[in-house]
């Protein structure tokens, strides 16, 4: 939180004035606890974090194993196209002066769950948080991605944040399924070049882990 926040940012932050709000995609998906029992992080990173649903259900798992742990959290919380594009339903943003609440409802959320001695906002995009992570030499036990579902996308967020990730860490990231080809045919493209496997496993998800030197 230090290195990133001169202050820090729930501090005097009006969360009364937002209710809880959680609206996620599967944020309570059993691969979570697979993957905090199996490799008790003390650094995740989470790049693509809405509403912070899944990252809240992160801080209780670990909570509740008694690891301290630290969830960065990569987002511009501007939302992606589907969001500006298609405003009903789940896609719906509260707007304020023309710019999306979302970030405002994620620190609302962090500090009603009372987790905000483990998540720590960063509001920048995928690229500049990799570039910080690269240059502070930070390493990460694990690394989620959930955010652009493209190719071209979810090839810089792997590309960009597979050297973050310590040896033997994992990464790993949602919705593998036909529906995204774009995203099967980053992963897969990536897994080939870099001669590593993916595990396909709790229903659309997908997980890498890196070989420990």
């Amino acid at each position: 939180m230090q290195l990133l926040h001169p202050t820090n940012p729930f501090l005097g932050f009006p969360a009364a004035d937002y209710e809880l709000d959680l609206q996620g995609w599967d944020s309570q998906s059993p691969m979570f606890e697979w993957i905090i029992s199996r490799y008790r992080p003390a650094r995740i990173i989470e790049v693509g974090s809405w509403k912070g649903a899944s990252a809240i259900h992160m801080a209780a798992l670990v909570r509740a194993r008694g690891i301290v742990a630290e969830i960065l959290c990569v987002d511009t919380w501007l939302g992606g196209v589907h969001t500006w594009t298609e405003r009903y339903g789940a896609n719906f943003i509260p707007m304020r002066y023309g710019r999306p609440l979302v970030y405002e409802q994620f620190l609302a959320n962090v500090i009603h769950s009372g987790h905000t001695g483990t998540i720590v906002p960063f509001p920048v995009d995928s690229v500049t948080g990799a570039m910080f992570a690269t240059r502070m030499e930070l390493q990460a036990d694990a690394i989620y991605l959930d955010a652009g579902h493209d190719y071209e996308h979810v090839w810089s967020d792997i590309t960009g944040w597979w050297p973050i990730v310590r040896p033997g860490g994992v990464m790993f990231g949602d919705d593998y399924h036909p529906h995204w080809h774009g995203l099967i045919s980053a992963v897969n493209k990536f897994a080939d070049a870099n001669k590593v496997m993916v595990r396909k496993t709790f229903e659309h998800k997908w997980v890498i882990e890196k070989p420990a030197q």
